[in-house]
């Protein structure tokens, strides 16, 4: 995987709260560890020495400048999906939705689905709150767009893979 969608796809993640710093940091500095002095980016050193959130994601999105979204955001999906067992419905919700809205392109893929789906789930969750007032009708719909957001977190598993690997590229 090409370095700078790596960045990319460590600033999204920090920003929608999926990754933390210290993973980043602790990413970077085994990777210093294992990898001869003369291969290893400047960089690398300086966002190992980050400080804070705050740097480090100022950092990564000077790295990131111009790369496309699509990719990073698609590999972010399939960690959610790898890891949605750790987050409730609610959570998988606000980080799919927060991530939506970081894209540059809001009609590519990953935007317009993650939008389209919490906006769906916001609607139902309005209507069955209102409507329904039986509590099995009301949690079989929501289960209906549980379901959707699952699956659509499916389609992105095979990019997870593609992050898991660790390989910082050129």
């Amino acid at each position: 995987m090409e370095r700078y969608t790596l960045y990319q796809t460590y600033r999204l993640g920090i920003l929608i709260d999926f990754f933390k710093t210290k993973e980043l940091i602790a990413e970077l500095d085994e990777f210093i560890e294992e990898t001869p002095t003369e291969d290893i980016p400047h960089v690398f050193y300086v966002l190992s020495l980050a400080s804070d959130r705050r740097t480090m994601i100022q950092l990564l999105t000077d790295l990131s400048q111009g790369v496309d979204d699509e990719l990073p955001a698609s590999i972010i999906v399939g960690l959610l999906h790898r890891d949605q067992e750790k987050y409730t419905t609610e959570e998988l919700y606000r980080k799919t939705s927060l991530l939506a809205s970081l894209l540059k392109d809001p009609d590519g893929d990953v935007a317009w689905e993650f939008r389209t789906l919490n906006e769906a789930n916001e609607e139902a969750q309005l209507a069955y709150g209102m409507r329904f007032k039986r509590k099995k009708t009301r949690e079989r719909m929501l289960a209906k767009n549980e379901k959707a957001l699952r699956d659509a977190l499916a389609k992105y598993a095979k990019y997870a893979a593609e992050f898991d690997n660790k390989n910082w590229g050129k």
